[in-house]
């Protein structure tokens, strides 16, 4: 049987891995499926994201079903719920705010510089981030897909950016 090696091990004895970088915060702009806020929590967690906020101003959410998809990643990040109106206060000012999003206009994500310091909004499964949360953002980011289909899971498109986040950040020239 193969002994596996914890991820972060390979990550720490990289070149990469040895450059201090100040990581996303992520904010959940009002899902209401447990697993995706599971899901979200577990990859926050293994992407060394900052933290992770819900924002919701009726929360019903089941934390069980969210421990479950989450599993150590729940006590691991830090992460609150919070209202429509002190998300803000979670946030410093020095971060830019960018929406994964395919509303107009949207810029491709292969083709946008992500700043070290951003907050990346991702939002709800059916209606996506609210009109007002779009204008506060810088700008709009999405991801090309060759598919039919326009939009993907949030927690599957969150894992794209913050790929392509983290090949920015750690292993660009750049960087």
């Amino acid at each position: 049987m193969a002994e596996y090696i914890k991820s972060r091990v390979f990550f720490e004895d990289s070149e990469a891995g040895k450059k201090t970088k100040t990581h996303p915060i992520i904010v959940c702009w009002k899902l209401t499926t447990p697993n995706n806020l599971g899901s979200v929590l577990r990859l926050a967690d293994n992407m060394g994201c900052t933290k992770v906020l819900f924002v919701d101003d009726e929360p019903n959410f089941n934390d069980r079903n969210i421990k479950r998809t989450a599993q150590t990643s729940f006590k691991a990040i830090d992460w609150h719920y919070c209202n429509s109106r002190n998300w803000q206060e979670h946030v410093p000012e020095d971060y830019m705010l960018l929406a994964i999003e395919t509303a107009e206009p949207s810029f491709d994500l292969y083709q946008t510089k992500l700043p070290e310091k951003c907050v990346f909004f991702i939002g709800n499964e059916k209606v996506g981030i609210d009109d007002c949360i779009l204008k506060k953002c810088e700008k709009s980011i999405y991801i090309p897909m060759k598919g039919h289909n326009k939009s993907m899971n949030v927690s599957h498109a969150l894992t794209i950016v913050l790929g392509e986040w983290t090949r920015q950040n750690y292993y660009s020239e750049r960087a």
